[in-house]
């Protein structure tokens, strides 16, 4: 190699060495207003979604909340509904004691009563008058007027069964057995033909009266005629 040559490469390596630059990028400075906003927006950025997270964290709470009151309603009514259903049985069942109670303590009585006194229909006694007697949970009977007033007997006592019947029998006479040959009629002996009691007393609009009525008839129809064919 010349000596040209040589001094040559030398140079070359400087000028390319001289040529490579190394450049640094320039440092941004921010001033303590633009650090603050930029944390601020930061925070703001954060507490947004946090705020979000939260709320939707409460939705989920509230709709199970709603459901949880909604199955406990529907128990609660479910139960309500037992509850009631049973106190219904319970109650059918005690009007259902109360009713065999009255029936023997009142009906029963009134028809025994009724049959002593010697009632020619005492059923039909019993129709008219167990409406007269209240059966009281104590176990009181009362009888009562139309007007649902307790009544009394002339010693100031509650009027007893036995007293009501007796009082309708004697104010009804036709309801007992006997009575229709009584002051109201004539006796078939001599061939005369039974006659009727006095119509015209009765009043239809009163169930009693109506009663004495078909009780009637069917004692007249129930007999037959006789005629006397001998003249006297």
């Amino acid at each position: 190699m010349s000596e040209e040559q040589t001094n040559v490469a030398p140079q070359v390596a400087t000028e390319v060495k001289e040529e490579v630059k190394v450049e640094t990028p320039e440092q941004k400075t921010f001033t303590q207003e633009q650090i603050d906003n930029i944390i601020k927006t930061r925070l703001e950025a954060e507490k947004s979604k946090y705020d979000k997270k939260l709320q939707e964290e409460e939705n989920q709470k509230a709709e199970l909340l709603k459901e949880q009151q909604l199955k406990e309603a529907k128990s609660k009514a479910d139960i309500e509904k037992i509850m009631q259903e049973r106190l219904s049985e319970k109650d059918s069942e005690l009007q259902k004691v109360k009713d065999q109670i009255k029936k023997e303590k009142v009906d029963n009585s009134i028809l025994s009563i009724a049959n002593k006194e010697k009632s020619i229909n005492a059923q039909q006694v019993v129709a008219l008058l167990k409406n007269e007697v209240k059966y009281n949970d104590d176990g009181r009977i009362e009888v009562v007027d139309n007007n649902s007033n307790v009544r009394y007997n002339s010693s100031g006592e509650l009027l007893t069964i036995e007293d009501r019947v007796k009082e309708f029998l004697d104010s009804n006479p036709h309801f007992r057995q006997g009575s229709l040959s009584g002051s109201g009629s004539q006796s078939a002996v001599g061939g005369k033909t039974v006659k009727p009691f006095n119509i015209q007393d009765l009043d239809m609009s009163k169930p009693e009266d109506r009663a004495r009525y078909s009780e009637y008839r069917k004692e007249r129809d129930s007999k037959p005629t006789q005629i006397n064919l001998t003249n006297k």
